[in-house]
């Protein structure tokens, strides 16, 4: 763990202290870079609070006053989950807001079980899902710790029918043949790098489910990179490669790797045949036909 997370992880057991007063918070735990330990000066503060029951507005800026934080936003309730966001210390005395920001996501702990259900039992492929799922098993424990570890235990097995729901959603890639559309368009590169981008974060989306690793957001790339154990030769520094190449070479690379990630899926995904991959290579390399003229029929 590095200093920027250790000092943040000492605010954050501070902060929780105080959450765990009120008897309706069952758990709280650590999550993002701070729990992972790589923080640096960009992070903020993580925090998941787990309630039995809500809190009223009052109750939540009392304690954004306890933890002599400076309150930035208590914001509304979607569902069952709410956020909090307020800053930790100051540059100096009289600098309101200029700390470390804190941002709490508040949830009931019947939420968060249910949201369980629906990734590990019904297969839900939800980014949102995922990021809970991951920053339970990522998180650092600091109220609850009981629950919270029941919960870690039941994330662990990243289940087959989930790789595959996965796969099903996030391997199919069509018109990748666009990009030449948006070169030939007055060379319009923001088109073709948005285009470019969406097929990468596919191709991670299915890498991450090969590798039984749950979303967790794509801020940190190296960190993304590393887990994936199962990935084609050199996957991370042609990724990221692909950014920087002209056009036509980086449609080439990212072609290729696209193959590379479709030759592992027969290898790794329960249940996926070679007609399924020989289909996924049909969407993907399959070109409309371009006319300058009138067709003769």
């Amino acid at each position: 763990m590095n200093p920027a997370s250790e000092w943040r992880r000492d605010i954050a057991v501070g902060v929780a202290q105080i959450y765990a007063r009120n008897p309706n918070v069952v758990a709280v735990i650590l999550g993002g870079s701070s729990a992972r330990g790589h923080a640096d000066r960009f992070s903020d503060i993580e925090l998941g609070v787990f309630w039995e029951a809500e809190p009223s507005e009052v109750e939540r800026a009392a304690i954004v006053q306890g933890v002599w934080g400076d309150q930035h936003q208590l914001y509304p309730h979607e569902g069952d989950t709410w956020e909090d966001t307020f800053f930790m210390g100051r540059a100096a005395l009289e600098a309101e807001k200029s700390g470390v920001l804190t941002e709490v996501v508040n949830m009931r702990a019947r939420a968060a079980e249910r949201t369980l259900d629906d990734v590990l039992l019904t297969f839900d492929t939800d980014e949102g899902k995922h990021n809970l799922v991951a920053a339970l098993l990522d998180g650092v424990p600091l109220h609850g710790k009981d629950l919270l570890m029941g919960w870690q235990a039941r994330a662990v097995a990243y289940p087959d029918d989930l790789v595959r729901a996965m796969v099903r959603r996030y391997a199919p890639i069509d018109h990748f043949w666009r990009w030449e559309m948006y070169l030939a368009r007055g060379e319009n590169l923001w088109g073709l790098h948005q285009h470019f981008g969406w097929v990468q974060r596919r191709l991670l989306h299915v890498l991450m489910a090969v590798n039984r690793v749950y979303f967790f957001s794509f801020k940190w790339l190296d960190v993304v990179l590393e887990r994936l154990l199962i990935a084609p030769k050199n996957f991370a520094e042609r990724f990221k490669w692909v950014d920087r190449l002209p056009p036509k070479e980086a449609a080439n690379e990212l072609s290729r790797l696209v193959d590379e990630v479709y030759d592992l899926l027969e290898r790794h995904v329960p249940g996926m045949t070679p007609a399924d991959v020989a289909r996924l290579r049909h969407f993907f390399h399959y070109r409309r036909p371009l006319w300058e003229e009138r067709p003769p029929f």
